[in-house]
């Protein structure tokens, strides 16, 4: 597969909570079609990676692939159809010689790639925490 062009043209916003408690809406780019999903932070280095990235399921009901071999560590927050985060998990970074992970996401609404101890500094918990995600268009027809 030829590698994508980065950043991917959409972007998005979503905001974490836990119970009452909202924290900052933070801004993102959202990986929509299957290829950007497929691809994610692949090619990219450190640099290229400035914001959260969101990996949209379009058809959550069918297994999307992602391939995993990035050149830093990231984590995983995986985003169940409730809004509800199901889990959360480290990516290290591939080294010379490993094997590709890939990773095959179904009955979720969306994934956020994220970098390393972010889910510490956010404070992010498997089944407590929620995050909803909003579509950057949806603000430009609403401000237009």
């Amino acid at each position: 597969m030829q590698p994508l062009s980065f950043p991917f043209q959409q972007t998005c916003f979503f905001r974490l909570q836990q119970g009452q408690r909202s924290m900052a809406l933070v801004e993102a780019e959202e990986a929509v079609t299957p290829a950007e999903v497929y691809q994610a932070l692949n090619y990219r280095s450190r640099l290229h990676f400035n914001k959260p990235l969101v990996l949209h399921f379009e058809n959550p009901l069918v297994q999307m692939p992602v391939w995993f071999d990035f050149a830093f560590d990231v984590e995983v927050v995986v985003v169940g159809l409730d809004g509800v985060v199901k889990k959360t998990y480290p990516v290290p970074r591939s080294r010379e010689g490993s094997a590709m992970f890939v990773q095959f996401f179904a009955d979720y609404a969306f994934a956020i790639l994220v970098p390393y101890g972010f889910c510490k500094e956010w404070n992010v918990q498997e089944g407590v925490t929620v995050a909803r995600r909003t579509r950057t268009s949806l603000y430009s027809r609403k401000t237009a």
